[in-house]
């Protein structure tokens, strides 16, 4: 069968991940939709693949084809929160829609204006949605107060009429399903994420990983790679840590990195100890994650709480490294096979102990992260599903 599949997003603006018109090909390929698309075509060579994207700094359309996908970035007005409007984008999906058949569009994210806007143009067009962790304007409005709520509400319309038109919608998290709009009945929810790059992350000995980062390795090393704010929890961390410290547990290290100084955690974190280290490149990481002996993302807090696994943890897997933490209750398979489950600090703190005291032990973390997770079985899903909503729409 052939088709075409079209990927929408926005550029995101963020000091840490340059990606304006003058970074080259970053300026293109960066974020979830630039990611996917490349991705997809990897693995689906014969089918015809696009990228467009939503940029509130430019005044001209930008064009380039990158690993034999057409990307095109079109100028948008940014409104705040409410997220980006690009005039010249739903201009161009109106032609792209009269002009053709056999077209799949497939939106990252629920909760941007961008996404109101161009599924309010899809009412006949397949039309597939990855959610990235974000939760529903229904979910928001229940867990604020006051303006915050408000802002929320007046969304829920817009958000309601989006999900009419909607087909497949691939969630990271299936807590978020009682908090979408129920007025689609042939809407049809799943599990998916992002894939991993297995020839990445490919796994050192765990002595010579500690020995090349100089680590002690005589220790046990507990590994967290992300900002240290509240987000994912890291204050546990830094609790069991002094607990630790206190109980004389001179053998397990608990190390962070990934970390800005202006970090909320920073501080606190650096004065208990504990080792920090700023930004690793994503080429360097793999050898942080070999020397872990426990990768750990400890909790989601309330306003974040439909982040999927985390794709540190299965890039953890990947290095063989078991993990630890809430949101391994969204791992696909077995959850026994790759690390332990756990709802509070107590948990974290016993499970850390299981594993370092060597009570229980993890086989195949890698095969088992590539039979879940590799970009290749995530592409081969995504292509059966795509042309099971074109036979549904034009019966090929």
């Amino acid at each position: 069968m052939k088709y075409k599949v079209v990927y929408i997003d926005y550029n995101f603006i963020d000091k840490r991940y340059p990606n304006s018109p003058e970074d080259g090909d970053r300026f293109f390929t960066y974020g979830w939709g630039g990611l996917y698309s490349r991705r997809f075509k990897k693995f689906n060579p014969n089918l015809k693949v696009e990228c467009w994207k939503a940029d509130s700094r430019i005044k001209k359309i930008h064009k380039k084809s990158i690993e034999e996908v057409n990307y095109t970035i079109f100028p948008a007005i940014k409104f705040g929160k409410l997220g980006y409007y690009s005039r010249s984008l739903l201009k161009h999906l109106k032609k792209e829609i009269s002009a053709s058949k056999n077209v799949i569009f497939n939106v990252s994210s629920i909760r941007h204006l961008l996404f109101y806007t161009v599924a309010f143009q899809l009412k006949n067009v397949p039309l597939v949605i990855q959610h990235h962790g974000e939760a529903s304007a229904i979910y928001k409005s229940k867990i604020n107060k006051g303006l915050k709520k408000l802002f929320y509400l007046v969304q829920i319309p817009f958000e309601k009429m989006a999900f009419k038109n909607m087909d497949l919608f691939y969630v990271l998290d299936k807590e978020i399903i009682p908090y979408l709009p129920d007025n689609n009945k042939n809407l049809k929810i799943d599990v998916s994420t992002t894939g991993v790059d297995e020839d990445m992350f490919k796994p050192l000995d765990k002595t010579e990983a500690k020995k090349m980062l100089g680590w002690d390795t005589q220790k046990k090393h507990v590994l967290y790679v992300g900002r240290l704010n509240y987000t994912k929890r890291p204050d546990m961390l830094i609790d069991i840590h002094e607990e630790f410290k206190q109980e004389g547990r001179n053998d397990i290290e608990i190390v962070f990195a990934g970390t800005e100084r202006d970090d909320p955690l920073y501080d606190r974190a650096e004065k208990a100890g504990i080792r920090i280290y700023p930004i690793i490149l994503q080429t360097e990481l793999y050898k942080y994650l070999s020397a872990a002996d426990i990768y750990c993302l400890p909790r989601y807090i309330i306003n974040h709480a439909f982040g999927g696994i985390g794709m540190l943890l299965v890039q953890a897997m990947l290095c063989n490294t078991p993990v630890v933490g809430y949101s391994l209750k969204n791992f696909t398979g077995e959850i026994g096979k790759v690390g332990i489950y756990t709802e509070n600090k107590n948990e974290i703190k016993q499970a850390i102990l299981k594993i370092c005291e060597n009570k229980i032990h993890f086989d195949n973390l890698r095969e088992i992260a590539i039979k879940y997770y590799s970009w290749k079985t995530i592409s081969e899903r995504a292509r059966l599903e795509y042309e099971r909503l074109l036979r549904d729409y034009y019966g090929n």
